[in-house]
């Protein structure tokens, strides 16, 4: 049996892992099918509809509806039919549909922290391999860049950068990138990261570099890159695939703090934390514009933190035992 099947085998008989694998389907095959919904209940979760209506209990009512204070000042927008439909979970300040806007949103927070995440340990796997694997002086000066990241925390390092690329983008010389651009926050969620994966990187290649088997290969003659490419890296690969959905979580989590600040995705778009900024205003009168994107941004969460703990209890031969 090879090592795919024992651990999809292993993965198969957890229950928190069948569990966390189906929330997480859910949630994509949801965000996918944004364009699909948006078309059926023919909304536009983009464009701003404060004078618009909609049919509800078969009689066309106003989006925005007076408060229901005892004056009746100002407006608030539909609530919730919680039924199939347009403006299934109501609408937001703006008028616009709030389930749709949550499965678009899901596209953008999914899109960005899975990006993030596979770029922060494509970074972290090179840094750790070189530092684990040739120590010496290459060693020290990538473990005290990596101190130096330690050092600062994290959302306030991430918000740092923000701020300098959200106003004026990016410029890298040949290449510009605009401030709305998903590479920004994917580039920058992806960097603050980078520490927090790449020390048991660096620790797990640096005891790789003592086994025997290395050892044989250094003694037959092989060069560095044949003993990174061929010896190094694959043992490398049970600890990406357990850090792979913490990271990706954290990520997640950090790209939600981001946009609920307005320094990750840039309106029109939308993503899970600038979903929730539309309805901080919101929450005593229409609390589900707020409460839906949270509550997916915790099953996800919940989710892949779940799966990362069975994949460690997986790989693990004395747990599997």
């Amino acid at each position: 049996m090879t090592s795919r099947r024992r651990l999809l085998r292993s993965l198969g008989r957890r229950g928190d892992a069948r569990l966390a694998v189906l929330i997480l389907a859910l949630i994509v095959l949801s965000s996918l099918a944004a364009p699909l919904y948006a078309r059926v209940v023919a909304v536009d979760p983009f464009a701003s509809d404060i004078a618009g209506s909609t049919w509800r209990d078969g009689k066309r009512v106003d989006l925005m509806q007076p408060n229901d204070n005892p004056l009746h000042l100002g407006l608030s927008p539909i609530g919730p039919s919680w039924r199939f439909g347009p403006y299934m979970l109501g609408a937001d300040s703006q008028g616009r549909d709030v389930a749709a806007r949550v499965l678009y949103g899901g596209r953008n927070s999914l899109l960005i922290s899975v990006s993030s995440a596979l770029l922060c340990l494509a970074l972290a796997a090179t840094i750790g391999v070189c530092a684990g694997y040739f120590g010496g002086w290459i060693d020290l000066a990538l473990s005290r860049m990596l101190d130096i990241l330690w050092a600062i925390p994290v959302y306030l390092f991430a918000i740092s950068l923000s701020v300098v690329t959200v106003g004026h983008g990016l410029n890298l010389g040949l290449v510009r990138v605009s401030a709305d651009n998903l590479l920004i926050p994917i580039f920058i969620i992806a960097l603050v990261y980078v520490p927090y994966a790449a020390r048991p990187l660096r620790a797990r290649a640096l005891s790789l570099a003592r086994a025997e088997f290395v050892m044989a290969a250094k003694s037959l003659g092989a060069s560095p890159w044949r003993i990174l490419c061929r010896e190094i890296l694959p043992n490398l690969a049970d600890t990406l695939i357990v850090l792979a959905p913490l990271v990706t979580a954290l990520c997640l989590l950090a790209e939600s703090a981001l946009s609920f600040l307005s320094l990750g995705v840039q309106a029109p778009a939308a993503s899970w934390g600038s979903i929730i900024q539309d309805g901080e205003g919101l929450l005593y009168t229409r609390p589900a514009v707020a409460i839906a994107p949270g509550l997916a941004i915790v099953a996800t969460v919940l989710a892949l933190n779940m799966l990362g703990d069975a994949l460690r209890a997986a790989l693990n031969p004395k747990e599997r035992r």
